[in-house]
């Protein structure tokens, strides 16, 4: 899925349903200097005869390299460091559907659609 395709989507999606929310986050990881940027999630919700159904859209950029910094003292902890590239990003569709009983969002596999 690429971003030409997600926004052919989410047009159809609008046109067809009843859209109760839409917008756009940050994706963020805790690290050793804090919360960092991973990317970014662009959702919309509509009511469907299935449901409410969140559709996800993320951007992450593609990691170019990963490094494992150990230590060598007792009491040390390893850590990873990334290097991300700031041209190429890659792409992921993630559907969800509510459920009423948990009050959460569940996602659906993939697995089940075929």
């Amino acid at each position: 899925m690429d971003l030409d395709h997600w926004q052919q989507h989410k047009e159809n999606i609008k046109s067809k349903f009843k859209i109760e929310e839409e917008g756009t986050e940050d994706l963020t990881m805790e690290t050793q200097d804090g919360m960092v940027k991973q990317g970014t999630v662009e959702f919309i919700v509509a009511v469907t005869p299935m449901g409410k159904i969140k559709l996800a859209f993320e951007k992450r950029p593609v990691v170019l390299d990963k490094k494992f910094i150990y230590s060598h003292r007792a009491g040390q902890s390893a850590r990873t460091e990334y290097e991300f590239s700031n041209s190429e990003f890659s792409y992921k569709l993630k559907a969800y559907k509510w459920n009423d009983l948990e009050d959460e969002w569940e996602e659906i596999d993939a697995a089940n659609f075929s």
